[in-house]
């Protein structure tokens, strides 16, 4: 009994004095909305819907102090799918840590060495100056083309990371490698530098994504900015694709949009154009609203409509009807959410 009591009070001071130098936090979102999606060429949809406002996810981040200004941390982040209690959106099965799953070395004179599934450099890019955040139906990516050959546009597995230091000045980058592990698809690097101060925010990003082996690749170069004139932000953006399989198509995309402070809420709104080039294309424009009732728990609401040109069938919810073919090509994808979006 006393051997049994001496070892419980070993075990507690050894993790007493493991938390004082460490730290880990649990932490996710849900967001829940209902939608209304109407698409030239089907029948209009009614649907309860998630990640209007916010990505739903699950995660777990530490971070652990090596003393001399180093530190250790790790990150795992799963998507959720509130609405039917689903992981990993939108394959609809358990839950994965596919959203992040890194682990770093950080200095606060060197930066950070982080390595894992994460974000690319390209997608933090355009993602940070969408007042949608990428997300809803309003969010920028509807308009690019369904199933681009680019498994690593939004993030990348099995990377290496590098991120300067938050002591430059207002200067920022983040570059990128992964090997392609003898995949045909998967070989990428990436880069991106930016400089935020004060109401202003611009970067810039490149990336290059071997295609077939290395016989094509899928490149990509991004600028955007933001400026905060107290009364309004606003956000403009231009990305430029290149995919160089067959004839090769390139794909050039302008945002322009702003978020207005109003009391409690704010508005998001923004338009958007893809051009790829023939007479295929498509445009859209969004306005939002939303309300915080505290700092974590908001309502929201969306109106979205996108117009296709040529051969694009471009939809503001993909998920919304099923199969191949989302919309009539040249058609017209509309609708609107309501939805409620808390954090913990």
């Amino acid at each position: 009994m006393n051997r049994t009591l001496l070892a419980c009070a070993l075990l507690g001071a050894f993790a007493g004095g493991a938390s004082a130098q460490s730290s880990v936090t649990v932490f996710g979102v849900l967001d829940v909305n209902a939608r209304y999606v109407s698409n030239d060429g089907y029948a209009a949809r009614k649907l309860m819907s998630t990640d209007g406002l916010n990505s739903s996810r699950l995660g777990f981040r530490g971070i652990e102090d090596l003393g001399s200004g180093l530190k250790a941390g790790f990150w795992l982040e799963g998507a959720l799918a509130p609405d039917t209690g689903a992981g990993d959106v939108p394959a609809g099965g358990g839950l994965t840590f596919r959203r992040r799953s890194t682990v770093s070395l950080i200095s606060s004179t060197w930066g950070e060495l982080r390595l894992g599934r994460d974000f690319t450099p390209v997608f933090w890019t355009r993602a940070i100056y969408d007042p949608f955040g990428f997300n809803g139906i309003g969010l920028e990516g509807n308009v690019d083309p369904n199933a681009l050959p680019q498994p690593t546009y939004v993030r990348s597995s099995n990377s290496v990371a590098y991120f300067l230091p938050a002591t430059l000045g207002g200067v920022y980058g983040q570059f990128m490698i992964a090997p392609s592990e003898g995949g045909p698809n998967t070989k990428y690097h990436a880069g991106r530098l930016g400089y935020a101060k004060g109401p202003l925010d611009v970067s810039i990003a490149a990336s290059k994504q071997s295609l077939n082996s290395g016989a094509n690749a899928f490149t990509s170069w991004v600028a955007g900015g933001s400026y905060n004139f107290g009364v309004a932000t606003l956000q403009a953006v231009y990305n430029h694709d290149r995919n160089d399989t067959g004839a090769g198509t390139t794909f050039k995309h302008w945002l322009l949009g702003t978020v207005v402070p109003l009391g409690q809420g704010e508005i998001h709104a923004s338009y958007n154009k893809m051009d790829a080039g023939a007479g295929n294309g498509a445009k859209q424009v969004a306005l939002g609203y939303a309300y915080n009732l505290s700092k974590r728990t908001a309502l929201y609401a969306t109106v979205s409509k996108l117009t296709n040109d040529g051969a694009f069938a471009q939809s503001i919810d993909l998920s919304a009807f099923p199969g191949n073919t989302k919309v009539t090509a040249g058609g017209t994808s509309k609708g609107y959410e309501l939805g409620i979006r808390h954090f913990f």
